[in-house]
């Protein structure tokens, strides 16, 4: 039996590594916070996922300046 883990990339190292508290790698501290924020929401057009309402798709990394398109 395997186990599945979430992986994040470490802005210390650079690796790949399981999210948890530290990098398996290089040892370093996550920094990670379990507080939710109420956030605005919309469809990114290139994937069609529902994501914050920000500059970047946090799913895709498309570039939502939907200025462009019309």
């Amino acid at each position: 039996m395997r186990l599945m883990y979430e992986m994040v990339v470490c802005c210390h190292c650079g690796k790949r590594v399981p999210l948890g508290k530290f990098c398996t790698s290089c040892g370093a501290k996550f920094i990670v916070s379990s507080s939710k924020q109420d956030l605005p929401v919309d469809v990114c057009l290139n994937c069609g996922s529902l994501t914050p309402d920000q500059v970047y798709c946090s799913v895709c990394g498309f570039h939502k300046n939907y200025e462009r398109l019309f």
